[in-house]
């Protein structure tokens, strides 16, 4: 038996995996139990999670990470520090600034909610065959790495 050539793979436009990355943030937020438990908002959350990776970090490096007033970002920093997950100190440098980092309570919960969230990312990934693995892996290489060239870019 002769075999036909196979078939080029379709291209997947750039539409369709918006919407894919649209869905898994939709599914990820809608179902996660990792952080539901907090009593905290989305943007409080992801600004203790930027404090993490940044801190020491000024409250207007804050805010135009968050892409929010300085008004809004001093706020939202003085709401964190009330729950004592976020803890306040002037620059050694420059007086005049002020720093914000993580207090040991902020740098708990965040870790709490990272370990919950790779206990569901494992369980889904268990749940995938072999072949949808090696996919996601080759995929998301892929996509980090432009991700990064972007960045690198744009500094």
């Amino acid at each position: 038996m002769i075999k036909s050539p196979a078939a080029p793979p379709i291209a997947t436009p750039p539409s369709q995996v918006e919407a894919l990355v649209a869905e898994l943030r939709r599914v990820s937020l809608g179902s996660s139990t990792a952080w539901s438990d907090t009593d905290l908002t989305l943007t409080q959350l992801r600004a203790l999670a930027l404090i993490q990776l940044r801190q020491p970090i000024t409250i207007g490096a804050l805010s135009a990470a968050l892409q929010m007033s300085l008004a809004s970002g001093s706020a939202l920093a003085d709401r964190l520090v009330r729950a004592a997950l976020l803890q306040r100190r002037h620059d050694d440098d420059d007086r005049r600034q002020v720093l914000l980092h993580l207090a040991p309570l902020g740098a708990r919960l965040l870790r709490r909610i990272e370990d919950r969230s790779r206990i569901r990312l494992r369980r889904a990934l268990a749940a995938m065959t072999s072949d949808e693995r090696t996919a996601l892996a080759t995929a998301l290489s892929g996509f980090i790495r432009v991700l990064r060239e972007q960045s690198a870019g744009e500094s």
